[in-house]
């Protein structure tokens, strides 16, 4: 409970990280609470195929590879405070059935050349197709539901790795 409404809520490639189905129904159902009359919820979605390394682990085949090794960090990137950032991630386990994957995620700080602290976390990504989001949506209150593609005002396509829901309370 925040102690003002809002005319505009935006959701941005983060719905369904790190929380459980019932906490993204219960998130939907706050957003509404939190606007004003009329206001509007801009909320994006990664579709669940869009991600071929992940897509691929929904067979039950591929699952049985699970879970992958940790590769080596990525390149580092510079940070204004002179530290160096590195990140690396590995598939734990996809659920179809659940419509979740679950990652591993190390993030490094090097500096001078010297490992200086490294951390290691799981995230859970709860994924949704379209329509059943649009139908979340609905249920929490919302209308006058448009959907787009790809982050554009265009009807969305099976070629679109993203959906975008715009909705009024």
């Amino acid at each position: 409970e925040l102690p003002r409404r809002y005319r505009t809520l935006f959701v941005c490639g983060a719905f369904g990280l790190g929380s459980s189905r019932q906490q993204d129904v219960e998130a939907l159902r706050r957003f509404h609470d939190q606007l004003e009359p009329g206001g509007t919820l801009l909320l994006d979605a990664e579709v669940p195929y869009a991600d071929a390394r992940l897509w691929r682990y929904w067979r039950k085949e591929e699952r049985a590879s699970l879970p992958e090794p940790m590769p080596s960090p990525g390149k580092r990137r510079a940070a204004s405070d002179g530290g160096e950032y590195a990140l690396a991630s590995r598939v734990l386990d996809v659920d179809p059935l659940e419509q979740r994957s679950s990652l591993e995620m190390r993030a490094e700080l090097w500096r001078d050349g010297q490992l200086e602290a490294e951390e290691t976390r799981r995230i859970d990504i709860h994924h949704y197709f379209a329509d059943e989001l649009r139908l979340m949506i609905e249920r929490a209150g919302f209308r006058d539901l448009v959907v787009h593609g790809d982050h554009v005002e265009v009807e969305p396509t099976p070629d679109d790795d993203f959906v975008v829901f715009v909705a009024t309370k």
